[in-house]
């Protein structure tokens, strides 16, 4: 009888390489989101308009580079 370890293996055979500007850009995305709730739930405007920036910035960072990693696997293929 076989352990389980053949089922957690099997799970990560495919990773998927993202590059560290959609990195970053979702981590932007999560912080300022962080922020903006916090802000929102404490009733402090400052704060929310403060991760807003943050928050369309790393939408827009996150897009933009994987519309450009898109571009180049199709051109590669």
């Amino acid at each position: 009888m076989k352990g389980g370890t053949d089922t957690l293996s099997s799970s990560s055979k495919r990773k998927i390489q993202m590059p560290a500007a959609a990195r970053s850009g979702l981590a932007l995305l999560i912080v300022g989101a962080i922020f903006v709730g916090v802000g929102s739930y404490t009733h402090r405007g400052g704060f929310s308009l403060y991760g807003l920036p943050m928050v369309m910035l790393g939408f827009s960072l996150y897009l933009v580079s994987s519309i450009i990693t898109a571009r180049k696997r199709q051109k590669a293929k």
